[in-house]
């Protein structure tokens, strides 16, 4: 395990992390109210992992991507589309669904 990953010594969130648990801990509600043409970004999918608790390879998988899409995604180097995209509003809007999804189905 490398010393930046340790799970001695905690990990300083990044400023897009603060961001999304802020956006956590007051928009739950607007989350799930997430129309169908929403725009989404790295902060959207860094919800989604936090949310339904998966990594970002378990994510990539579900999402039926390579790990490298998922992390350019993050980075906002392009943007999911279809089925990826609607994965990801059912993550923001009901977490616990992708989570048992994953978790049955592997």
């Amino acid at each position: 395990m490398s010393e930046d990953r340790t799970p001695y010594r905690p990990r300083t969130p990044g400023p897009t992390e603060t961001w999304v648990d802020r956006l956590l801990e007051h928009s739950r509600a607007e989350l799930a109210r997430l129309p169908l043409d929403t725009d989404l970004d790295g902060t959207h999918l860094t919800a989604v992992l936090r949310l339904t608790g998966l990594d970002r390879f378990q994510l990539a998988r579900l999402l039926g991507v390579d790990l490298a899409t998922l992390e350019r995604w993050e980075r906002g180097v392009g943007v999911p589309h279809a089925a990826a995209r609607t994965v990801l509003l059912v993550g923001l809007s009901f977490p616990e669904v992708l989570r048992a999804f994953f978790l049955t189905h592997n």
